[in-house]
């Protein structure tokens, strides 16, 4: 029984503990984000300080604000695709998924490169909006552009949305192809779903990542 209630007493004094630590945690936040906050008083035209209190209020949920300077900022600048990843970060935080959407796809307009991260949270938030059908569209271009990549370098007239080589994309094409099976078990096309699965699986015997999901 003694051993019992030392037990409780452990568990007690970790959650006080984790409390501390998060409280402590959120304080320090708090006190950067009014740094940041007074640095753009003086210089509104601070880019690193502007990055810093909107992940700064990501990091505090405080997504409402975050949201709004980011508004601001992909307006003055339109070409910053960092800025429009994190509107898009923040937007699906916000359920705002077709504003998710909107700022992932900015994001990789503005950069020209082809972002795994970025085609994930465009992928997710179509999925969260009840969009699967967009996704699997959306994926299934980029696999497009993807494959024909192949053949930039070999002296082969590609379209022109493919005049960028393999080092423009930041892309595991395994993924592409298991966010393609996810979106389409999404979509309740499960037969679908499986036939990616097969396929990822016979090009490449020897990633786990195909049998797993297909389990």
């Amino acid at each position: 029984m003694l051993f019992d209630v030392d037990i409780v007493s452990l568990n007690e004094d970790a959650a006080t503990v984790q409390k501390k630590l998060a409280e402590e945690e959120k304080s320090i936040l708090k006190t950067k984000l009014e740094e940041y906050k007074e640095t753009l008083s003086n210089s509104p035209e601070d880019l690193s300080a502007l990055k810093g209190a909107i992940v700064t209020m990501k990091d505090l949920g405080e997504y409402q604000q975050a949201s709004s300077l980011l508004e601001k900022m992909t307006k003055e600048r339109p070409n910053n695709a960092d800025a429009f990843r994190l509107l898009g970060d923040i937007k699906f935080e916000l359920k705002d998924y077709d504003g998710s959407v909107s700022a992932y796809h900015n994001s990789l307009s503005a950069s020209g490169i082809v972002d795994f991260e970025v085609l994930r949270g465009l992928t997710n938030s179509f999925l969260a909006a009840g969009k699967s059908d967009q996704a699997v569209q959306t994926l299934l271009s980029y696999q497009d552009i993807l494959s024909e990549s192949d053949l930039v370098g070999f002296g082969t007239d590609v379209d022109n949305k493919v005049k960028m080589n393999k080092q423009r994309f930041n892309v595991d094409p395994i993924e592409v192809d298991l966010l393609l099976g996810k979106s389409y078990s999404d979509w309740g096309h499960v037969s679908d779903a499986v036939a990616v699965y097969d396929q990822l699986i016979s090009k490449h015997p020897d990633d786990f990542r195909g049998y797993l999901a297909k389990v």
